[in-house]
Formats: C-alpha cells, sequence, structure tokens
C-alpha cells in the first residue's frame, strides 16, 4: 500500500573526487527526488524477489555498467579492504581489484560463485559463499563494504545493513558504505510495475523505498553522512534481428525474475508487446538507471 505525499527537490551532489561533493542529512536524503516517485512510497516492505542462477548470469552478461563501474571505481580509490555483498558474476568485484589490488566478494548462489572463481580473477577477487544478513567475516574487516542490486533480494533490510555496518571500520578515515539500487525514471522497473505486477498480483516494487529504510538503519548506527550519486546502465540486445528483440528481451527478463511464477508465460506474452513499442523508440537497451547511496561514519 503506498501514501500520497510530496518531495520537495535536491540539488544533486558534486561527483566523488570533485573536492566538495554535497553531504544530506537524513531528512534531506528522504526527500530527494534521485529516489522515485514520491506518491507511490510504500509503508513497507514488499518482500524479497527470488532469482535463480541461470536467470541471472543470462540478465547479467547483457548489462552495460560502464557508468557504474566507473562511479565504484571512483569511490573506492582511496580504500584497501573492499567487500562486496553480493558478488553476482563478479564484474564490479573485477573492477574494484583492478584499482586496490584486490576485493574480497560474498555470494549466495553457488553457481555464481563458482563463476566468480575462474582463472582471471584467482588471487584478486577473494569470494565466499554468504548472504547480506549473515556476513561470514569478523567486525571492522572492511574499510569499505558496497552492495549493487542486492537489497531487493534480502529477507531483512535492517538486518542487511547492521551485518553491513558490523563489518566496516569506523574507525578508518575512509570508512563508507555504498548502496546501488534503482532511481528514479528506471526504465526497467517501469515495465516491471506496468506490466509484471498487475499479472503476478504483487506490490508495487519502489527502490527508493529500499535505500530510504537502509539510510534510516545507517544513521541510527552511526553513518549518517550521507551523498547521493546518479548512474546510467542498461540492458543491451544488439545481437537479435529487430523482430526477435521483444521476444528475446521478454523471455531474459522472465526468465530473471518470473521464471518459476506459475503465470510465467502470461507474463512474457505481455512484455514482448510492450517491449515492441519501447525498442521503436530506443532500439537495442532497456536503461537501468541506479541511484546510489553512500553513507560514512557521522551525523
Amino acid at each position: 500500500m503506498a501514501r500520497a505525499r510530496t518531495r520537495t527537490p535536491v540539488p544533486g551532489n558534486a561527483p566523488e573526487g570533485s573536492g566538495d561533493p554535497a553531504r544530506l542529512s537524513l531528512d534531506q536524503l528522504l526527500e530527494h527526488d534521485a529516489l522515485g516517485p514520491a506518491d507511490l512510497m510504500p509503508t513497507r516492505y514488499r518482500g524479497p524477489r527470488s532469482v535463480t542462477g541461470d536467470g541471472w548470469v543470462e540478465f547479467a552478461t547483457r548489462l552495460e555498467r560502464g557508468e557504474e563501474l566507473a562511479l565504484i571505481r571512483s569511490l573506492t580509490a582511496t580504500n584497501r579492504r573492499v567487500l562486496d555483498v553480493g558478488g553476482g558474476i563478479g564484474e564490479m568485484a573485477r573492477t574494484v581489484a583492478a584499482r586496490t589490488g584486490s576485493c574480497t566478494a560474498i555470494e549466495p548462489h553457488p553457481q555464481l560463485v563458482e563463476a566468480i572463481r575462474d582463472e582471471a580473477t584467482r588471487g584478486v577477487v577473494d569470494v565466499r559463499p554468504g548472504t547480506a544478513e549473515d556476513i561470514p567475516f569478523p567486525d571492522d574487516s572492511f574499510d569499505a563494504v558496497y552492495s549493487a542490486w542486492v537489497l531487493q533480494y534480502v529477507e531483512d533490510i535492517e538486518r542487511a545493513v547492521a551485518e553491513m555496518v558490523r563489518v566496516c571500520d569506523p574507525g578508518d578515515p575512509e570508512s563508507k558504505i555504498v548502496l546501488f539500487a534503482a532511481g528514479a525514471g528506471n526504465e526497467l522497473m517501469r515495465l516491471v510495475n506496468e506490466v509484471c505486477v498487475p499479472i503476478a498480483e504483487e506490490p508495487y516494487d519502489h527502490h527508493g523505498y529500499l535505500l530510504t529504510q537502509a539510510a534510516r538503519a545507517l544513521a541510527a548506527r552511526g553513518f549518517g553522512d550521507f551523498s547521493l550519486h546518479r548512474a546510467e546502465s542498461s540492458i543491451r540486445f544488439d545481437g537479435e534481428e529487430p523482430a526477435e528483440r521483444a521476444a528475446t528481451a521478454a523471455a531474459v527478463l522472465t526468465g530473471f525474475w518470473y521464471e518459476r511464477h506459475p503465470r510465467a508465460e502470461e507474463i512474457r506474452s505481455a512484455l514482448a508487446s510492450a517491449l515492441t513499442g519501447h525498442f521503436a523508440l530506443r532500439p537495442h537497451a532497456i536503461g537501468d538507471q541506479s541511484a546510489v547511496l553512500v553513507a560514512r561514519p557521522g551525523a
């Protein structure tokens, strides 16, 4: 259920590394227009989405994440002990490791753990089985902890944030926690909410809610010095013929989130119809725009 309210636009912060990033209080963050439609903000968590390893790999291998990768690289430029919570196929962890020399990752899906443990990352990315709600490392093990597009899959947002705070050393001058989620104008989430959610009979999927709940939990645990960034990524469909593109994209998206749903075929068919119109305007990609929350120790 959503509550209607208005949000006052807050100016975006300067890029990390510019020397003067705008810092936000919790109240300013909660009113930021980058978090998506205020009038659709839920009053409670819809619960986690499910995803299979095969579905994630098919989706992730089509992602173009250049701006997100550049952002996490700059955000962790001064860090040396970095944890990736929910490593996926390891692309972001490899990017961090290329800058810092190493990166640790946890990932709950055994198939994806093995995908990260290939010859290209051995000795550079140290990947372990683990979940956001139960991070298998001692207190204060890292000076930076980040989690990209993971909050929508956790059972308990507050517990996941508490675990990230626990393993992040607040005494390090470069200490930070970074969370990626869908931001305002995200094309993929618009498709999900307009096409899939009604058929699947699910609550509206609002990633701004995920970030606001995470921010509250972070502030309560001493990480209340916030900044907010935006980044652009997209799911690319470059190789398919035009007549096949919508069908392929519909199959990929259905396989990612709805493979086991009893109405999966109905969802796939509805997505194919909606994507035909989408690709008429943007022929080769679906935007997956992100809001990126950075939290540092402080009030």
